[in-house]
């Protein structure tokens, strides 16, 4: 019986401690980038990924495809398409960082149009899945260590003792 209370004790100390650091951990980053339709400038977007329905963060860089260099103050309209219907629509933009609820998993499409006033456009698609979290099976992992260790309790043997012939 000491044992078993012990496991959950154990369990519940793991599960604890992992979701008490989590926020330590850091967001998966993506990068993408696209090539405006007049080819002036190159796009480069990080996506700070985050769970559906949390705030998904966004940092737009605009390149000089030719020298490499970022060119800032850029004004740009920025959307978010998904099935070929506006999701949101942010214009005159001038801010490098962008915020999003992604409500549905599914493909999107980002659209930075008129940068710049010159009317070029450069589409970056999108696909938004739900995050695999590492707390979803902490707790199911701690029961079933309490249950296997009742079943062999139960059944009169013991995990931590070694067979004696």
């Amino acid at each position: 019986m000491i044992i078993i209370i012990i496991g959950l004790f154990l369990s519940l100390a793991l599960l604890s401690s992992i979701l008490a650091f989590q926020p330590i951990y850091a967001q998966e980053q993506i990068r993408l980038e696209a090539v405006t339709d007049q080819g002036t400038f190159k796009v480069e977007i990080l996506w700070m990924l985050n769970d559906i329905g949390n705030i998904n963060n966004f940092e737009i860089h605009f390149i000089d495809p030719d020298t490499g260099s970022e060119i800032e103050d850029i004004k740009y309209d920025i959307s978010i398409y998904r099935d070929d219907k506006p999701e949101i629509q942010r214009l005159d933009q001038t801010s490098i960082f962008q915020e999003f609820f992604f409500e549905e998993m599914g493909s999107y499409e980002m659209r930075i149009d008129d940068i710049e006033g010159l009317g070029e456009r450069a589409i970056v698609p999108i696909q938004v899945t739900p995050e695999f979290q590492l707390k979803m099976f902490v707790l199911p992992a701690a029961i079933l260590l309490c249950i296997a260790m009742l079943v062999t309790r139960a059944n009169g043997n013991n995990l931590f003792r070694h067979a004696i012939n």
